[in-house]
């Protein structure tokens, strides 16, 4: 029996010095280094959110397979929510157990321990966020109060999240009609970025670099209830069961016809124009999201800015962000700077010595490339974009905006007529070839490679071979490309010689149209997603002061005395955060 226990007490101190830390390793923990939200209140009272979440798995913690998104209400659809993870798309979106919202399930796309990887969301059509603005004399405005998504402080370890919230007021509201509500527990500035969208939208933008994603920071706004359709306010006396009907125990012709026009024709009515609205409004919403240039680049000077390069003015010319990455990566190849090793996804080779006088963002291009991590590597393209119209926008300055884009859109209208007009296939591919950038910033570049080179040959230029992996290359003795030989046009100038090597303009064109586009398309993912991205930093514009009259309307709470508690009476709060 003393044997006995002597073993059972031996084991009983093994158990107690066997390392827990298989068991440690199984929690989630991780730490995001970006955090963006933008709420887009639409013209039919509905809210729209975006999230952007760039996630840092801790090394010794369990995979991320699932983030929870909260939200403010339980009046949205599942199909309305569309999410992507590092650029492919979610393959699960279900109803969480966690929190009051969506399980945004990552599956073979899981972030693993010591991972990083991105999520984005769209969240559409939430309806009943919307408030009286509960003091007396502003019975005419609508209050709107929210809390982000934000996980529990057992699994989130964020110190120094860079966190942006955006409040898009409806289409409807004038500039100097909309309020903000300085946020409670923010760690940034009280006052945002108040400005006007280049839609004309009202927004209200707060930005930190010390923020953490644990927090519950609440942000505000309101603006008259005029902007937004009758009866889209949450008030006490709201009920679903609330049908306000009557029941006639002898109906008449009459009191029939009235009961089927108000209750089936007004109702199919409203139902029509809230779905066209809800249509509009994404239409709009779509289109913000795409106009990353600063509006204040729009504000009159004098004199046109010349200067520019063919990337700079598809900047300013506001040319979607994949097409501006295609010449920025056509620019490197026609330095001799790269080589692109495999298209699909797109990898390049950097050469050792890079040629002088690359410009700052074919510099941050290349650094970006050095990293393998995709999810790294589309944020330092962010961050080149971001600078890069940053940097357009502080060259524009005193100078005419609208006499510039007429300048260089003159620029690619010459570019193309040189090309068009060439009289043999050798000089219209040498054309081609000098004017690439400026040509591809037209709008039918497609098509007019296609049109102007299908049915006769291209004599490729110096660059092809590092552009097209697959090019077998012609050779002068076996081994090597061929230099190219020029021959004297007579008047000073040169052309490609008729013994460089060609493809056949249906082939050439097809490369350059659908090779180039697919390429930038693998290296940013959605291009919607992406650009929403840049313009969440590029655009709001600068600061104004907001309305401050009628009684301190721009103090802290303003006319409300919520508390933003998930189930208070008088805001909308995503209070159900906590989750995974």
């Amino acid at each position: 029996m003393n044997k006995l226990k002597r073993v059972f007490l031996f084991l009983s101190l093994l158990l107690l010095l066997i390392p827990i830390g298989s068991a440690q390793a199984q929690e989630y923990r991780f730490s995001l280094t970006a955090y963006e939200v933008e709420a887009y209140l639409e013209a039919d009272g509905t809210l729209t959110l975006y999230y952007y979440m760039a996630f840092q798995n801790d090394p010794s913690a369990h995979e991320i397979d699932f983030v929870d998104l909260g939200l403010p209400t339980t009046r949205y659809n599942l199909s309305d929510i569309k999410a992507e993870i590092n650029g492919m798309e979610m393959p699960e979106v279900n109803d969480s157990a966690y929190v009051q919202g969506a399980e945004l399930a990552l599956g073979e796309y899981a972030i693993q321990p010591g991972q990083a990887g991105v999520v984005t969301a769209w969240v559409y059509g939430v309806e009943g966020i919307l408030y009286p603005y509960d003091r007396e004399d502003r019975t005419d405005y609508a209050n709107f109060f929210f809390v982000p998504n934000y996980f529990g402080s057992q699994y989130d370890r964020s110190q120094n999240t860079e966190y942006r919230m955006t409040i898009i007021l409806p289409p409807a509201v004038g500039a100097e009609e909309g309020v903000w509500y300085e946020p409670s527990d923010w760690p940034g500035a009280n006052e945002p970025e108040a400005t006007m969208t280049t839609d004309g939208r009202v927004n209200y933008s707060w930005y930190t670099n010390n923020a953490d994603v644990h927090s519950q920071y609440r942000f505000g706004a309101a603006f008259p209830t005029s902007a937004v359709p009758a009866g889209t306010l949450i008030t006490k006396d709201t009920s679903p069961s609330d049908g306000g009907s009557t029941v006639s125990t002898a109906p008449s012709f009459f009191s029939r016809l009235w009961s089927f026009v108000s209750c089936g024709f007004f109702p199919l009515v409203f139902i029509g124009f809230s779905i066209l609205a809800i249509i509009q409004g994404r239409k709009q919403t779509n289109k913000r999201k795409m106009q990353y240039l600063p509006p204040k680049i729009s504000v009159e000077g004098k004199g046109i800015k010349r200067g520019l390069t063919a990337v700079e003015a598809g900047i300013l010319l506001e040319e979607p962000l994949d097409k501006v990455l295609t010449m920025i990566l056509f620019g490197l190849l026609k330095k001799e700077a790269i080589t692109v090793i495999n298209r699909d996804p797109l990898k390049i080779d950097t050469v050792k010595t890079l040629p002088k006088g690359l410009y700052p963002y074919e510099q941050a291009f290349l650094i970006a490339f050095m990293d393998a991590n995709k999810a790294k590597r589309q944020a330092g393209i962010k961050s080149l974009m971001i600078d890069l119209v940053k940097s357009v926008a502080d060259k524009m300055k005193g100078f005419s905006a609208k006499e510039t884009k007429e300048y260089y859109q003159d620029i690619i209208r010459r570019a193309w007529e040189a090309v068009e007009t060439a009289q043999t296939p050798e000089v219209k591919s040498a054309q081609y070839d000098h004017t690439l950038e400026w040509t591809m910033l037209d709008k039918e570049f497609n098509d007019r490679t296609t049109r102007t080179f299908t049915g006769q040959p291209v004599f490729i230029p110096r660059w092809w071979p590092r552009y097209d992996p697959t090019y077998q290359p012609v050779t002068s003795s076996g081994g090597g490309l061929a230099a190219p030989v020029t021959t004297s046009t007579g008047s000073g100038g040169s052309r490609p010689s008729i013994n460089l090597p060609s493809l056949p303009g249906a082939d050439f064109a097809a490369s350059m149209v659908t090779g180039a586009s697919n390429m930038a398309a693998g290296v940013i993912g959605n291009v919607t997603d992406f650009t929403s991205s840049v313009t969440s930093r590029t655009n709001p514009i600068p600061v104004t002061t907001p309305r401050s009259g009628s009684g301190g309307f721009r103090g802290s709470g303003g006319g409300s005395s919520c508390a933003c508690a998930c189930a208070c009476a008088g805001c909308a709060c995503a209070c159900a955060g906590g989750g995974r």
